[in-house]
């Protein structure tokens, strides 16, 4: 109770207020009622006269309004005075003990807190009706309601409910990683507690595997099973060779030319073949795993050669394995060996090498050629007659040879490779070409 004392006049001797005399009750907030000597006069604002009051006398006044706080205080009046009673009542506080189960939920009222639990709140009016929330994590928020009864202590205890619900997570294979609400919970299987009621978000990841997608309803106190069974992921190949465009075989089907990617495959063991002509042929087994990318690179060996060849003279025509590869030729005037005649793309092993030239003896050679390597073959030609010319003499004789030269006398012709031979001109009957084979 708080008493508030104002005296407005001196003490007077005991006697009747003249009619002069007023006084005026307010009060904020209104509607509080006067209270003089003990005695209910109205309530304010209201105003006192005349005979109603004693001059000189010391008067007890209570201001009293239900919600609030009575304020006392003394006044005296002489006669002719006139003035104003005035008071600012403050609210009644009550008591409240508010205790939750379990402790330290956070107490609140529009907003603002009033401390959490257990706790007394001295601080509500208790003319009003309040409404306080009671917030804790993991636990639904509660409302009460709160009307008091004057200054008469209160008590309230509020068991919470959790807000909460649990998943236990498992899967096939187990070790998947989970998380719920973009947060890890850990391999499963795993169970996973407190979590918020709602649409819940839950994933569970195996590298290998489809990742396990689900939008969960969770109640509060909910507690569910919830299994993922993993779908293994394909496997796939990359295989690249050096050089490309081997042929690329995978369990004897043809998958194309390198580079060459197979995907969709199941996880096992793959045969792998990759052959290019010219390259020994490299064959692997390969593991594939579950959404594993298995990526070889095969570095291919060449199992050929080449030859190397010159002739003596030049100009001859070269062919090996029936195939013909050119002629030889020399860069030097009058050089007598031809430069060098290179035929690649050889198969490591023995090999036909044929060499012609008109007029010389056809030479036939079986030279052995090495992987990656340049076999050299030296071909000395040996020079043979063919006869070009058939002179027929006014004897009769025939002559077969090759004409050397002739002039306005004389035919001169060898008749052999060694032995030359001169014919008058005037012994020759006809001159007749032989046709060249070559």
């Amino acid at each position: 109770m708080r008493f508030v004392f104002a005296l407005f006049a001196a003490l007077a001797a005991a006697a009747p207020l003249s009619a002069g005399v007023q006084v005026e009750f307010m009060s904020t907030p209104e509607a509080a009622g006067v209270f003089i000597d003990g005695r209910l006069r109205g309530s304010t604002p209201l105003v006192l006269r005349g005979a109603e009051l004693e001059v000189g006398r010391r008067h007890h006044l209570r201001f009293s309004k239900e919600g609030y706080e009575d304020v006392d205080m003394f006044f005296a009046a002489r006669d002719g005075d006139r003035f104003v009673q005035h008071a600012e009542l403050v609210p009644q506080k009550g008591l409240l003990l508010v205790t939750t189960e379990p402790e330290g939920a956070e107490i609140s009222r529009d907003g603002y807190s009033l401390g959490t639990t257990p706790r007394l709140v001295t601080s509500l009016n208790a003319k009003d009706v309040h409404t306080l929330v009671i917030r804790k994590a993991g636990y639904q928020d509660r409302k009460l309601e709160v009307r008091f009864n004057g200054r008469r202590p209160l008590v309230r205890n509020v068991s919470l409910v959790l807000d909460s619900g649990v998943l236990k997570i498992g899967s096939s294979p187990a070790g998947a990683e989970v998380t719920v609400n973009g947060i890890s919970r850990g391999p499963a299987p795993v169970t996973v507690t407190g979590i918020p009621k709602g649409r819940v978000a839950l994933s569970v990841k195996k590298e290998g595997y489809r990742p396990f997608m689900r939008e969960i309803s969770v109640n509060a106190g909910d507690e569910q099973d919830i299994f993922a069974e993993l779908v293994p992921l394909p496997g796939a190949l990359a295989i690249t060779s050096v050089p490309e465009g081997a042929r690329v075989y995978v369990d004897g089907e043809f998958r194309g030319k390198s580079p060459v990617s197979v995907s969709d495959l199941s996880p096992r063991q793959y045969r792998v073949k990759v052959e290019l002509d010219g390259f020994y042929t490299q064959e692997a087994l390969l593991d594939v795993g579950i959404g594993k990318t298995v990526k070889r690179e095969y570095r291919l060996v060449s199992n050929l050669g080449s030859l190397e060849i010159r002739t003596t003279p030049p100009g001859a025509i070269v062919s090996v394995d029936g195939r013909m590869c050119g002629t030889t030729t020399a860069s030097a005037p009058n050089a007598t060996t031809s430069d060098v005649l290179v035929v690649g793309g050889l198969k490591a092993g023995e090999h036909t090498l044929i060499v012609r030239k008109y007029r010389y003896a056809e030479v036939v050679q079986h030279p052995v050629v090495a992987v990656s390597k340049a076999t050299t073959v030296n071909v000395k030609m040996a020079r043979k007659f063919t006869p070009n010319v058939e002179i027929v003499m006014t004897t009769g004789e025939v002559i077969k040879g090759e004409l050397v030269s002739r002039d306005e006398k004389m035919y001169t012709v060898m008749v052999s490779l060694t032995q030359p031979r001169t014919i008058p001109c005037d012994s020759v009957k006809t001159v007749k070409p032989i046709a060249e084979k070559q």
